[in-house]
């Protein structure tokens, strides 16, 4: 970093500047296209510049772009209405990104038991997990690099492997946090939902969902089952602007009184309109069953010797038992964008709408890396 830098030294970003995006593809500054089957890391569910999405936006400017939540919005209460209808009826917070959403969830756990006159001051996490990098979200999310330096981390956490969750659970856990497919912890699905759910159950823990990475259909499940207490939302619910959300079910109720809980950006109407677009397209296209198809069809089109590949839908990883790094560059190199998980695995989180073409080209693509890296 040189002197004259104006930013900190947070970000190790690839030598490119994107200046356009179409569809499944984007520009960089010397004019060469590539596939993007990173999609902002899981972001561009719809693609770049899709039009529903681009229209809702443009018409939004044109009214008004901010007034804060001490007033009604009406794009903020038609996307909450049909976040409320299609995961049963959840009441919706809306912030800026998938952290505060994770915060929100915490908050809202500590606020339900200490309502009910039983606090809790435990929270149980995966391990491998990623919840975000405010310091409650950095203590769920168990992973030296990220942690070091920060000490001491706020809350009581508990990193766990999902089998031991179920035995780990008491009367003094507040909530259990899983992303259902994990997303930097490798694209791994976490198979004992079930088993989690029933000790939340039988010791009045709550069980949140982050699907901040793997949600609204990217793994191939609109609503992935057992249901949570709380869902968390963020990256695709946005359609490229900043936007999340953490949604209560009924079964919980609303643990909150107005001046609990606040944010000035959260639930912008820009975000909203754009979010609303973009949650109406998944649903009217079915983009989900059409993710489990094209996902069906990358895990198959990926494998080869040696490369264990992980994950369900739009949310796969491929393992190499080496770095990942020189085959992301050697993939970017021929044309294609993605990113890693974790150290050894290459990530794909493309757009919903890849079809059997852009599938095939990422595909090989990765194989070429891959024998050009070896």
């Amino acid at each position: 970093m040189s002197a004259s830098d104006p930013f900190l030294n947070t970000y190790a970003r690839f030598p490119l500047e994107l200046v356009r995006g179409e569809g499944n593809r984007v520009l960089d500054a010397q004019g060469r296209w590539y596939l993007d089957a990173c999609a902002g890391i899981a972001v561009m569910a719809l693609g770049h510049r899709h039009p529903k999405v681009h229209a809702a936006i443009l018409d939004q400017l044109d009214r008004i772009w901010h007034t804060s939540n001490l007033f009604h919005l009406a794009p903020q209460q038609r996307l909450a209405g049909l976040l409320n209808e299609t995961f049963g009826g959840a009441q919706v917070f809306f912030t800026n990104s998938g952290a505060e959403a994770n915060e929100c969830a915490v908050k809202a756990a500590r606020k339900h038991h200490w309502r009910k006159g039983d606090p809790r001051p435990e929270f149980l996490v995966l391990e491998h997990a990623f919840h975000g990098r405010t310091m409650m979200c950095l203590a769920m999310t168990p992973k030296a690099p990220y942690q070091e330096g920060y000490a001491p981390l706020p809350g009581e956490v508990r990193a766990l492997r999902p089998e031991d969750v179920p035995a780990a659970v008491s009367g003094r856990t507040a909530a259990v946090f899983v992303e259902p497919v994990q997303g930097e912890g490798g694209c791994r699905p976490v198979e004992n939902l079930h088993a989690i759910r029933e000790a939340c159950d039988r010791h009045g823990a709550l069980l949140v969902y982050d699907e901040i990475q793997c949600g609204l259909g990217r793994s191939g499940e609109l609503r992935h089952d057992p249901e949570p207490d709380m869902r968390t939302f963020s990256k695709a619910l946005g359609g490229g602007l900043p936007l999340g959300a953490c949604l209560v079910s009924p079964r919980m109720g609303d643990p909150f009184k107005p001046g609990d809980h606040g944010s000035t950006f959260g639930g912008n109407p820009v975000s909203c309109a754009a979010g609303l677009a973009t949650l109406q397209t998944i649903l009217e296209d079915d983009l989900t069953s059409h993710n489990v198809r094209m996902g069906a069809r990358l895990r198959a089109a990926l494998a080869r010797p040696g490369v264990e590949i992980t994950g369900k839908g739009l949310i796969l990883g491929a393992h190499l038992g080496r770095s990942a790094e020189p085959v992301v560059t050697a993939m970017r190199e021929r044309g294609v964008i993605v990113c890693g998980a974790g150290k050894e695995a290459v990530r794909f989180v493309p757009p919903f709408l890849f079809g059997e073409a852009e599938v095939d080209e990422a595909a090989a693509a990765f194989h070429a890396a891959v024998e050009a890296t070896a």
